[in-house]
């Protein structure tokens, strides 16, 4: 479905007096990568997936990517379809949205989840002052491809039980692209790499450190920690120095709990989709409202 060009899909739950679920995908992704979590939540919750502007079927639209932008495009989603206030999800780049959307425009947001990202984004590490920003970029820039159907299997399946695989592929297959004749041959992402550094580009220049000081919904933070890095922080991994960072920034703000899964991977919602949904239940009902 479509409203004002912004492609979404809308699950209407069979109990409607839970709170609406708006979930936020990552950057390269779209809306189909929470079908295992919408799986996991099951049918009485009402949600509502959307494809980003520049990503799924929502990346022919204008290519203003600020975070701001792509917040007023949700906020307008979700009041046309009377979904306030919501508990608003966000994995990644998404979670970046979710927090500036929580923390600005407050009346649509009942509580807010924050999957991996959002508090801590490609900003704060420029501040520590160890990278410059082409440095930085060229760090991230994403291989061009093409990518076999073995690559992508094994890059998303190599942590994942054989029922559950059909499930985690079919939650990314929109992601990619096709090329060729041989449709199972060789596949490129769908977004592109020139709209993903366009996308990547806006996000330099959102520090999420002013959203977090100012939002006041309750609020869950989950960071994905991998066993090998639990014991200590390298110095020189700038990631986990910025996640680290967190627990100082939202220290003292009550509204606000933050949650460390040591052997999470950072594709969170896709391996661990039963962990993630009791999380977002809690958050969604009025226990987790009163209890953060």
């Amino acid at each position: 479905m479509n409203a004002h060009s912004i492609a979404y899909r809308f699950q209407q739950g069979l109990d409607p007096a839970l709170t609406p679920i708006v979930l936020l995908h990552g950057l390269s992704q779209q809306g189909d990568f929470w079908h295992p979590l919408i799986g996991a939540l099951g049918p009485d919750y009402t949600v509502l997936t959307l494809d980003l502007r520049g990503h799924g079927d929502s990346r022919d639209l204008v290519h203003d990517y600020q975070i701001s932008t792509i917040a007023q495009d949700v906020v307008e989603l979700i009041s046309q379809l009377g979904l306030a206030p919501a508990c608003v999800v966000g994995h990644s780049w998404g979670a970046a949205v979710a927090l500036h959307l929580s923390a600005q425009h407050e009346q649509f947001v009942r509580s807010c989840v924050l999957l991996d990202g959002g508090a801590f984004t490609p900003a704060n590490i420029l501040a520590l002052g160890w990278v410059t920003l082409d440095e930085l970029r060229r760090e991230l820039t994403p291989p061009p491809g093409p990518f076999s159907q073995a690559q992508l299997e094994e890059h998303y399946l190599a942590w994942v039980e054989p029922e559950e695989r059909e499930s985690v592929m079919n939650a990314i297959a929109r992601t990619y692209t096709p090329i060729g004749q041989d449709p199972d041959s060789a596949f490129v992402t769908t977004i592109g790499v020139e709209r993903h550094m366009q996308v990547l580009d806006a996000f330099f220049y959102y520090n999420p450190d002013d959203d977090l000081r100012a939002i006041s919904v309750p609020t869950w933070i989950l960071i994905a920690v991998d066993l090998p890095k639990s014991e200590h922080v390298s110095k020189d991994d700038d990631w986990d120095a910025v996640k680290a960072g967190v627990t100082a920034k939202v220290r003292g703000k009550s509204n606000i709990a933050l949650q460390h899964w040591y052997g999470a991977l950072h594709d969170v919602p896709l391996y661990w989709p039963q962990r993630v949904a009791s999380l977002i239940s809690h958050a969604a009902s009025k226990e987790g409202n009163n209890s953060n």
